[in-house]
């Protein structure tokens, strides 16, 4: 009888054991399709024997554990990875919003040059006529309109990238906390002995988006938490403990700092990656780089028109004018210049108040192709403005595509090798099931044998 109630046992076991294997098979299938799940495979093992007479006799089967799939090599190439996509990514929408406001071509700012100096040649044709005085004055203040228009959207884009740093702190704080939470009740469950691998999931894919979006880095420690760290090495989460990020304002621009106690420490765009940091490298460095040249362009073509213009005299006979309001330096002079003389008769056409003197007119219009900036004319060095933000932005798409086409790689990579493959499964469904048919038939053997031996005795 011992060792029929062995084999009943082994049977029991053996069916319970198939039948778990089938239910963990089921949640792999229904969960093929959600993102960051990874595959749970149970893990088989025998009951220690028992010793019946000169022999050790098994006594039946059980799921010992239920392993998650997980590569952590892959999967800290898929989080550095997705921190260069998110650096990239970020900066497509500011940068196209930066190479639409200095664009080349009907309406641009060198545009609206080559008009202003066209005014200048119809007027050294006719010095004396109302007509072209007036044309030279209004395309003066169309030139000097659209310094500003342009140095406005560049401050439009800036004040746009703190409101979008604004909207992102939130939803990191969140992560955090979550990251540690998670933390907490990973600890507790495998501290019991218990498999944690949903939570687990859960923690790797916050991880993930935090690393796209801050460019943060984890690794786990010896009690199965998770540390979060910035790309600076200074924490965010440390067990159930959460640094969270703060925004202040400094100047016109939103920062970023962390509060240790009654210690903030303040961060810049080298403390930071993946989204914010891409978000940084335009507010930071592109915009204030165009924002200088644009100034530099602005305060030569003020102060070398003004310098030309006081040389010459208007028709009512007085010389020495300003034709914009001269700019006091170089910083903020795109947003600041305008037109000094409002009247036709103050245009400095000639050197004499002379109407058919077009002396001045012409020296005027030879600044529009001379070396007034370094190498560079007007029109030239506004190009090379545009041409870097071009080249920039070309830049900035061609790299967002490749590493777009690297991380869908590593993401595919990931799936073959931690995530559900349903044919895998299906074999595994076959398998586990036969298993079970067997358990169930070993059951019925054993069964019958019982009643054949209670038989005997009757």
């Amino acid at each position: 009888m011992g060792g029929l109630n062995a084999a009943l046992n082994s049977g029991k076991t053996s069916l319970l054991t198939n039948q778990k294997a089938i239910e963990i098979t089921g949640l792999n299938v229904a969960n093929v399709n959600t993102p960051g799940y990874s595959r749970q495979n149970p893990y088989l093992t025998p009951y220690p024997a028992l010793a019946f007479g000169d022999y050790f006799i098994g006594t039946g089967v059980t799921v010992g554990s239920v392993q998650r799939a997980h590569d952590n090599f892959l999967a800290g190439q898929i989080n550095d990875k997705g921190a260069e996509f998110g650096f990239e990514n970020s900066q497509i929408n500011t940068l196209a919003e930066v190479e639409r406001e200095i664009g080349i071509g009907d309406g641009s700012l060198s545009d609206e040059i080559d008009q202003f100096f066209d005014a200048w040649r119809q007027l050294s044709t006719n010095p004396g006529g109302e007509v072209e005085r007036q044309q030279v004055l209004q395309r003066g203040g169309l030139l000097a309109d659209k310094f500003h228009n342009i140095d406005t959207g560049l401050q439009q884009i800036r004040k746009n990238i703190n409101i979008d740093l604004t909207g992102k702190i939130d939803g990191i704080n969140q992560k955090l906390y979550e990251i540690a939470d998670l933390n907490n009740r990973i600890s507790a469950i495998e501290l019991a002995g218990q498999d944690a691998n949903s939570d687990r999931d859960r923690r790797d894919m916050l991880l993930k988006g935090l690393s796209e979006t801050l460019g943060v880095t984890g690794f786990e420690t010896s009690t199965s938490t998770l540390s979060v760290q910035l790309p600076n090495g200074m924490p965010l989460v440390e067990g159930d403990i959460v640094t969270p990020l703060e925004g202040y304002v400094s100047g016109v621009d939103l920062q970023l700092r962390l509060k240790f106690g009654d210690t903030n420490i303040n961060l810049d765009r080298t403390d930071v990656g993946g989204e914010i940091g891409g978000l940084y490298q335009v507010r930071d460095v592109m915009i204030p780089d165009v924002v200088n040249r644009l100034d530099t362009l602005a305060y030569e073509v003020s102060s070398r028109i003004n310098t030309q213009h006081q040389l010459g005299t208007g028709l009512d006979g007085v010389s020495g004018r300003d034709f914009f309001v001269p700019l006091a330096g170089v910083a903020g002079a795109a947003s600041s210049i305008d037109m000094n003389i409002t009247q036709t008769r103050e245009v400095a056409a000639g050197t004499t108040s002379a109407p058919g003197d077009n002396t001045n007119s012409l020296s005027i219009l030879g600044l529009e192709t001379a070396q007034t900036i370094g190498n560079d004319n007007f029109v030239s060095y506004y190009g090379k403005i545009a041409a870097k933000v071009g080249v920039e932005t070309a830049r900035n798409r061609q790299a967002k595509e490749g590493l777009r086409d690297s991380l869908d790689s590593l993401n595919n990579l990931r799936d073959s090798v931690d995530g559900v493959s349903l044919e895998e499964e299906m074999i595994n469904l076959m398998q586990y099931q036969k298993g079970y048919e067997a358990s169930a038939k070993f059951l019925s053997t054993v069964d019958e044998m019982l009643d054949t031996l209670l038989s005997l005795k009757r």
